[in-house]
């Protein structure tokens, strides 16, 4: 078994769809980024990088190659699962949280889990997602950011 971690932050910025897990949010602002700004897909790829010790996302997907501009996070965790299975490894599960003031991620939490267990060739039971606030404390408390814990499990595949 392997176990990842990561932590990823993007500041907020406004006129840009706001995408977390691969679900559009309704909201007044989105994340700067190169790709999509998708924190919370970030934070899975690199927690499942970590647990692989393969590298992080900017390795594989440098932020100054045009080729991920405005790319969709589920492009990097597709290609993420990918190397996972070349390994030889499959999730034994993961959990994510996930800290905003706004918007409210409570109404969205069952479709991201859909979407990052269907990203993930896994089971909905494998796939833990949180949220909650910074309680107005730090940029994310201010609204100025919003910022992503992931956390997995790593099994061996068995042939």
């Amino acid at each position: 078994m392997r176990i990842g971690f990561s932590k990823d932050i993007h500041v907020t910025t406004p006129n840009k769809k706001l995408v977390l897990c691969g679900v559009e949010v309704p909201s007044e602002f989105g994340l700067e980024s190169h790709s999509d700004g998708d924190c919370a897909l970030h934070a899975v790829v690199e927690a499942i990088f970590g647990a692989m010790n393969v590298g992080d996302l900017g390795t594989h997907y440098p932020p100054n190659d045009d080729k991920y501009k405005n790319m969709p996070s589920t492009y990097f965790v597709e290609d993420c699962y990918k190397i996972m299975k070349e390994q030889g490894y499959k999730l034994g599960n993961l959990d994510l949280f996930i800290s905003c003031e706004k918007p409210k991620l409570k109404p969205y939490i069952n479709e991201m889990v859909e979407k990052v267990a269907s990203l993930l060739h896994t089971d909905k039971s494998r796939v833990s997602i949180k949220a909650g606030t910074n309680e107005k404390m730090d940029s994310v408390g201010r609204g100025e950011a919003i910022e992503a814990y992931c956390v997995c499990l790593l099994e061996e595949e068995k042939w």
